[in-house]
């Protein structure tokens, strides 16, 4: 007769010397869906950031246009 303690070592060792060396595929799956998630909110930020400064330039064009008064320039007849 085989003995049942016997088998559960040699699995427990197998198991433990198989998780700790690799990674598994779903390991690998969570890794890049994290990577991906800080990826695109790097990019939702740039895009805040970039429509935020044209924001401000048309406001300061406005600005500009008010003060300086340029006028369109008159025909002469």
């Amino acid at each position: 007769m085989s003995n049942p303690k016997k088998g559960r070592e040699v699995s427990k060792d197998a198991k433990s010397s198989k998780s700790s060396s690799t990674l598994s595929s779903d390991d690998v799956a969570i890794i890049a869906a994290v990577v991906t998630v800080i990826g695109d909110l790097l990019t939702l930020w740039a895009l805040i950031l970039a429509k935020q400064e044209d924001d401000d330039e048309a406001v300061e064009e406005g600005l500009l246009a008010l003060i300086s008064g340029r006028k369109k320039p008159r025909k002469r007849s």
